[in-house]
Formats: structure tokens, C-alpha cells, sequence
């Protein structure tokens, strides 16, 4: 015996799952073109003229912000070990 209110809350659940993977897909996507639009950036100012030199200099300075801003971000968290 199958029960109609049990075939309901399988479709619902289903459509907010592909409803959350396409919202990720979308965030994901607008990430990676966000990210290639400020390298391209990058790349065409700084040292356009020496693109290996860019390149390196651009891929060291990104994990240095990326270490600088990480450095500051832990001096934000706030844990209550109570």
C-alpha cells in the first residue's frame, strides 16, 4: 500500500535539492569568472610587457594577501570555551 502524501514530500525534497545544487553551480560559476576578470586584470597592467615575470610575481603576491588577510581574519574569531 503506497501512500500519496509520501510521494509528495519525495518530489519536494528532490526539487530543493536540485534547486540548491543549481544556486551552487551559479555561485561557483560567478566565483571562477570574477576570479579569471581580476587575473586577466592583473596580468595586462602589472608587467604586461614581461608575462612570465607577471605571472610569478602575480601567483606571490596573491598568497601573500592570502596569508596576510587569513593572518588578520584569526584575530577576529572569537571562541567561547565556556
Amino acid at each position: 500500500m503506497v501512500f500519496s502524501f509520501f510521494k509528495k514530500k519525495k518530489e519536494s525534497v528532490f526539487k530543493e535539492e536540485l534547486f540548491y545544487n543549481l544556486k551552487l553551480m551559479v555561485i561557483a560559476t560567478a566565483v571562477v569568472m570574477i576570479w579569471r576578470w581580476i587575473w586577466n586584470l592583473v596580468d595586462r597592467y602589472f608587467l604586461p610587457e614581461h608575462f612570465v615575470m607577471s605571472n610569478v610575481l602575480t601567483i606571490v603576491l596573491w598568497i601573500l594577501l592570502i596569508f596576510i588577510l587569513e593572518y588578520d581574519l584569526e584575530t577576529l574569531w572569537v571562541w567561547d570555551e565556556e
